[in-house]
């Protein structure tokens, strides 16, 4: 039994003792610190109301789970895809909720498709687009905060201003559905193991969307960054997330007063929206 979970020393010893060895691709760098996990159950705005309940993904030992269950009670699901920390959180948390699956096959009416939720997560490099996406498509209109930790890296991409190396499909998409907050970064020593990477700590509030805008705007968006080094037009020309009538391109981009000659990183995330409505009318 692994008696604080906020000892390096105890995980230490404990993973020997139930032969775990924690796996770099799965982001299993376990948090030990009880403040920064408080801090992270604690991000939702006293103006919002929390949801009915809170979806953890990836319970791992349970740093974050131990806060949570004392904030939700008993409306907390946790996700675990790891069938050794699985087994840990079962033993732990005997009366939880506990999933056994990869979060992004897991059903959210299945859950309770009644009620809204908040969503917490220390979320690895290599899913924190797809889930991303799950939150935004597979839970419009369920969920209704979300906290997670990822790599400094993706947040940055997440919050990135036009023009920015950083600026990407992905932060039109994440602005298009939510508003995003870098709320601190994290520091690596507060890890067992200690990471190579600085982590950041993300608020993600919806946005209400007009969803038969959605995949123009995701296909224009994957567009303009089809390869970001060709001008909007050449991109247009060969891309294969939309079909536009090449001749009618030129027309198009006058129509939105974008110089086809530019870039997809100079254009805002209101001038993609405008650029997908005249899309829309064209495809």
């Amino acid at each position: 039994m692994l008696n604080n979970v906020y000892s390096k020393s105890e995980i230490s010893e404990y993973l020997k003792s139930k032969s775990i060895f924690p796996n770099k691709n799965r982001g299993q760098n376990f948090l030990c610190d009880r403040n920064i996990a408080s801090n992270i159950a604690n991000t939702v705005p006293k103006d919002i109301l929390r949801g009915d309940y809170a979806i953890e993904i990836g319970g791992g030992l349970g740093s974050l789970s131990n806060v949570l269950v004392n904030i939700y009670k008993n409306n907390l699901t946790i996700v675990e895809y790891d069938n050794a920390l699985y087994n840990h959180l079962k033993e732990t948390y005997k009366d939880m909720n506990i999933i056994h699956n990869d979060i992004l096959k897991v059903n959210i009416n299945d859950i309770d498709k009644n009620k809204n939720f908040d969503v917490y997560g220390n979320i690895p490099y290599n899913i924190a687009s797809p889930i991303i996406e799950w939150l935004f498509c597979d839970c419009y209109n369920r969920w209704n905060y979300a906290v997670f930790m990822v790599q400094s890296d993706f947040a940055n991409r997440l919050i990135a201003k036009e023009g920015s190396e950083d600026y990407s499909a992905l932060t039109l998409f994440a602005s298009f559905m939510s508003d995003i907050k870098l709320e601190y970064n994290v520091s690596k020593e507060v890890f067992y193991p200690i990471p190579k990477v600085t982590s950041s700590i993300i608020s993600i509030k919806p946005k209400e969307v007009d969803l038969s805008m959605l995949n123009i705007f995701k296909s224009v968006s994957k567009t303009l960054f089809h390869n970001r080094r060709k001008t909007i037009k050449n991109n247009f020309l060969k891309s294969p997330y939309i079909d536009i009538d090449k001749y009618k391109i030129d027309e198009i981009l006058e129509k939105a007063n974008i110089d086809k000659d530019i870039r997809g990183e100079s254009l805002s995330i209101e001038k993609v929206k405008e650029l997908s409505l005249i899309i829309k009318d064209y495809i």
